[in-house]
Formats: C-alpha cells, sequence, structure tokens
C-alpha cells in the first residue's frame, strides 16, 4: 500500500514538475506578467547604504538570499505608496511560507518613515549615502526604455540581477512565483 501511494504522489508530481519553468524563469515570468522585465546581469550598480541606526548596509552580505530591492523616495508620492503596499501583501505571503528565511526585503529611502513600514525581520530599510535621485537613476539605466514608474529589482541568490517588476500594476502573485522560482535554483 505505500508503494502504491508513493507512486500516486510521484505520477502527480511529474505533470507539476514538467511545466515549472527552471532556467526559462526570466522568459516564463516576461511573457505571464506585463509588467515585469527580465534584466539578466551579473553585477547590480553600486550602493553605499545605512540602516536607521547608521549600521552600513551590505547587499554582498544577504548574498545567499534573493534581494527584493526597492526604491521610495520621499518625493515620489502616491506611485511608490502603492507599490510599497502591494510589497508589504508580498512581504506578508513570503514570510508566511517556507521562503521566509530565504529572501531579504531592502526598501531605500531618504523618507524618514516609508510608507508603509513593515518590522519584518526580513525587512531592511536603507539611507542612501548620496542623493536617492542619483541611485535610483543608476538603476533606471537598467530599464532604459521601460516606464518612468518605480522599480523593484528582484537580485538571485549569488547576486545575478534577475528581473525588474515595473510600478504597482503587477500581480503580487507573479512576483511570489519569480521569487520563488529563484529560491530553487541552483
Amino acid at each position: 500500500m505505500k508503494h502504491i501511494l508513493a507512486l500516486m504522489a510521484f505520477l502527480a508530481a511529474v505533470p507539476a514538475y514538467a511545466n515549472h519553468p527552471g532556467e526559462r524563469l526570466d522568459e516564463v515570468m516576461a511573457q505571464k506578467e506585463p509588467s515585469f522585465e527580465a534584466v539578466d546581469v551579473d553585477e547590480i550598480p553600486a550602493l553605499n547604504l545605512r540602516d536607521p541606526h547608521g549600521a552600513p548596509v551590505n547587499l554582498e552580505s544577504f548574498s545567499d538570499q534573493v534581494i527584493v530591492l526597492s526604491f521610495a523616495p520621499s518625493d515620489c508620492g502616491m506611485p511608490c505608496v502603492n507599490q510599497q503596499a502591494l510589497l508589504s501583501e508580498v512581504i506578508d505571503d513570503v514570510n508566511a511560507s517556507p521562503m521566509v528565511n530565504l529572501v531579504t526585503f531592502v526598501v531605500v529611502s531618504d523618507a524618514d518613515n516609508p510608507v508603509p513600514a513593515h518590522s519584518a525581520k526580513n525587512v531592511v530599510v536603507a539611507r542612501p549615502q548620496e542623493p536617492i535621485e542619483t541611485v535610483v537613476q543608476r538603476f533606471r539605466a537598467l530599464s532604459p526604455d521601460g516606464p518612468e514608474d518605480p522599480l523593484v529589482h528582484v537580485i538571485a541568490r549569488g547576486g545575478r540581477h534577475g528581473g525588474i517588476f515595473h510600478g504597482a500594476a503587477f500581480r503580487h502573485i507573479n512576483m511570489l512565483l519569480y521569487v520563488n522560482g529563484l529560491t530553487n535554483e541552483h
């Protein structure tokens, strides 16, 4: 009986495995999510960040994590507020899953209280040590033809910049699927 149940479980898993995007994750997400842009770059632009206590925040220290990097300049207004609210949903769902220890969210802001404030242990709020507009433009250069919406950069384990989610029109389930795919990359 155990063998029959094991065989049934294996056969049920085969179609799911066959449909898993694997190495085609960026391509599959670009087809599925109009607000997603694949950016396969091995090196991200330089960032000099500090946490609210003044300690340096070094993205290389999260190299074993998937990093979801967003920017919330104080003068961004509703586009950033809407994007951060959507990211808050993603954070809640990631933290309710086995991915909680595999994903770090970094919010770069020059505001005293980026919206919405999130107290999860895998959320890092950091202040740039140069004008935030300079940092945003450096990262925006990775998507020169994209719209002027705020961008969320997703960086795979090891530092490969995998993709960008534009604005707040993306479906949060698609970001979850993308992040999950990156946590399962070898």
